[in-house]
């Protein structure tokens, strides 16, 4: 099965997301089911930051 292109990720996008879902310092005592909820939004966050560059890629600023 073929795979289906992700669709692009706009830089103004990731710009929002990161303003919306910043990220934090936890307590070392604290509430986990917020924690895990926090690096939840992070982890997408960085998700779409990953492809975004994948997408932005090319020849000229490959590094061998």
């Amino acid at each position: 099965m073929k795979e289906k292109p992700f669709p692009v990720v706009d830089e103004a996008l990731l710009k929002s997301l990161d303003e919306h879902f910043p990220m934090k310092d936890f307590a070392v005592v604290g509430d986990l089911n917020k924690l895990n909820y926090h690096y939840g939004q992070r982890s997408v966050v960085q998700f779409l930051r990953s492809k975004f560059y994948e997408q932005n890629e090319n020849i000229l600023n490959l590094k061998e």
